[in-house]
């Protein structure tokens, strides 16, 4: 059994895969030693990844590293499926590289667009060749709702809405739909652009907002919420059967 670890800007979730099969997802408030210590009890983790984007207790990593049979704190030096040719690599965000392994798994020998809709919302494309050519990273929705709110005098805190319409008619509807119809131009935006270069573009959607807009994209989108978990798996795969 893999345990996957994804600590994210706003979320930590985990994974149990048994043969490459997710079995079990959860959400944690905090992920400590001892919750590492529960779920390899409960699952009968043998091998397992830990990906962070933020600066992580080392004592987590140790438990796992002392605990495991094998376990990957996952680096830009963690060799991976795919060539990256980002010329920071170091930078790069974790969990960007573990949907850019889900996406290459999911569709091996396609060109990929993985949309990624949290805190940012990130634009990464692999090619079919399994060359990662690099992305952008853009203000989530939530992200630009508190921008608004927080670098204006006046203007109230909004949250998402599915009955606005196009046009605001009033301060509530207008930061709404400004933020909402603006997030839907640029993705739209960049679809057209890859689609343009690459025929036979694969889309693929995953984050925590990804299930609210993908029906109001004009394209056809794949949703992929665990898409993370999913390549985190993949990359753990791919190096514990080099051991």
């Amino acid at each position: 059994m893999n345990l996957v670890i994804d600590i994210g800007n706003t979320s930590i979730k985990t994974g149990c895969f048994r043969n490459g099969e997710l079995i079990k997802s959860e959400m944690h408030d905090a992920f400590t030693s001892q919750t590492a210590a529960e779920l390899i009890s409960q699952y009968k983790v043998q091998n397992g990844i830990l990906s962070t984007v933020k600066e992580n207790d080392e004592s987590v990593g140790f438990y796992l590293q002392q605990n495991l049979s094998f376990f990957i704190n996952l680096t830009h030096h963690t060799p991976l499926p795919f060539k990256i040719l980002y010329q920071t690599p170091a930078l790069l965000g974790k969990d960007r590289i573990a949907a850019i392994a889900g996406a290459f798994q999911s569709f091996p020998q396609k060109n990929v667009l993985v949309i990624d809709m949290g805190t940012a919302i990130t634009y990464d494309f692999i090619t079919r060749k399994g060359e990662y050519t690099g992305g952008n990273i853009s203000p989530g929705l939530v992200t630009r709702f508190k921008a608004l709110h927080t670098f204006t005098s006046q203007l109230p805190l909004m949250e998402k809405d599915e009955l606005v319409t196009d046009l605001g008619t009033d301060t509530r509807s207008a930061i709404i739909s400004g933020v909402q119809t603006g997030i839907i131009f640029e993705i739209n935006g960049y679809i057209d652009h890859f689609t343009s270069q690459h025929a036979d573009l694969m889309i693929i959607l995953t984050g925590g907002d990804a299930h609210f807009f993908v029906n109001k994209l004009k394209k056809t989108i794949f949703v992929i919420p665990n898409l993370i978990l999913n390549g985190l798996n993949y990359i753990l795969d791919y190096n514990a059967r080099k051991v």
